[in-house]
């Protein structure tokens, strides 16, 4: 008796914490595909947790209406077993590549599976062949195919663990995301702890209480999100960039071949736009600006920032050669992006950019003057070049 109470008190406590933490993450956020998918997650597990809670009460009790609802309990629990680890393996997919599309193909090839295993456990009552209920003592016993509701669940919080296992260590970012990976490995590993508990103590059902433990820590995460990156583009924020900074000059090694360098980069008539066409679209070239940042940079250590306004920072270990090369590859990419894209305004970019030399606290604050000077020069020299541009496209 003191067992049964004690595990309806754990998802009790469980159900408050996913209950608190849907309505906190529901107010402050807003509408991102990852925080939409976070709270299916969620829900999924609350109505899994509520069915558990119930199945407590109705098991292994004489009478009609508890063997129904036996059945009936269990049939939701075994089906919404594999809904919920859907949901939480699509959410890992999209953390780690951030791309509708990735998250389309994954639905296309696992939402069929997921089907034909729902006519499988909705067709115990008449085969048995995932579950029956033992009429006589209103308990569960394993069909011949039981080991499939494992084989799906299990199977999902595994493969999508190795892929973004696999992801992390082919783009080597580990180094740049310290803190997102941690929280990562977390949220993967609680959900098949459970799973091994369960497989090894079948009653103790531990998985969902286990995925509670990561929901704390992926809410913890998007509460770092809120105060460290910026909400427009997703990069980090002026707050997180001065934090960089500081800790940037004890690292700084000015006889090393390889250096930090302090890139400023702003967008060119980014006035214009916002005058010609809205600050809505002036928005969504702050945006496309942020994306092409994280293109170009996506395979390297490099910290990306919003400055301020149109202003973007980047922080990068690199040789000057290397830095004198990204610099025309940013230059490059935009040209690209201009030709490739039919908007109604050109987004191009002046950036400037200064190694950080010495240590002690002044060091990176000067190398970032440096290159807010060289920003502002370049940016002349754009300008002018731009200028003339536009106006031999008006006279032609």
């Amino acid at each position: 008796m003191y067992e049964v109470f004690y595990r309806a008190e754990v998802n009790v406590i469980c159900l408050m914490m996913l209950v608190w933490i849907s309505f906190r993450s529901k107010v402050l956020s807003d509408k991102q595909t990852r925080r939409i998918l976070f709270q299916k997650i969620i829900l999924s597990t609350v109505i899994l947790m509520l069915v558990d809670t119930a199945l407590i009460f109705v098991d292994s009790r004489a009478g009609s209406v508890f063997y129904v609802s036996n059945w009936l309990l269990n049939l939701i629990y075994f089906s919404l077993n594999a809904v919920a680890a859907f949901f939480w393996s699509g959410y890992i997919i999209y953390y780690i590549y951030g791309n509708l599309k990735v998250i389309n193909i994954f639905n296309s090839l696992l939402i069929p599976i997921l089907a034909v295993y729902a006519m499988i456990v909705l067709s115990s009552p008449i085969t048995h062949l995932v579950f029956y209920i033992n009429p006589q003592s209103n308990t569960l016993e394993e069909g011949a195919l039981y080991w499939l509701q494992l084989v799906v669940t299990y199977g999902l919080f595994t493969s999508s663990s190795f892929i973004a296992l696999l992801s992390i260590f082919q783009k080597r970012k580990w180094p740049a995301y310290y803190h997102r990976y941690v929280t990562f490995f977390s949220f993967v590993f609680f959900p098949l702890l459970g799973g091994v508990l369960h497989l090894i103590f079948p009653e103790s059902k531990t998985v969902w209480q286990c995925l509670t433990l990561a929901f704390i820590l992926v809410y913890t995460e998007f509460q770092f999100d809120l105060i460290s990156k910026d909400s427009l583009t997703g990069l980090n924020n002026r707050r997180s960039f001065d934090q960089k900074l500081k800790n940037l000059s004890d690292f700084s090694d000015s006889s090393a071949l390889m250096q930090n360098h302090i890139f400023m980069l702003d967008i060119n008539f980014f006035k214009d736009i916002n005058d010609k066409f809205g600050h809505p679209e002036g928005d969504q070239a702050l945006i496309k600006t942020a994306d092409l940042l994280k293109k170009i940079l996506g395979n390297t250590n490099a910290f990306l920032s919003r400055f301020g306004g149109d202003e973007f920072a980047i922080i990068l270990c690199c040789s000057n050669e290397e830095a004198g090369k990204l610099r025309i590859n940013l230059y490059k990419a935009f040209d690209e992006y201009n030709k490739s894209e039919e908007n109604p305004y050109r987004i191009s970019i002046s950036v400037g950019y200064a190694p950080v030399v010495g240590n002690g606290k002044n060091a990176a604050q000067n190398a970032l003057k440096k290159a807010d000077d060289e920003l502002y020069s370049e940016k002349e020299f754009m300008h002018q070049a731009l200028s003339q541009v536009d106006a031999l496209i008006r006279k032609n």
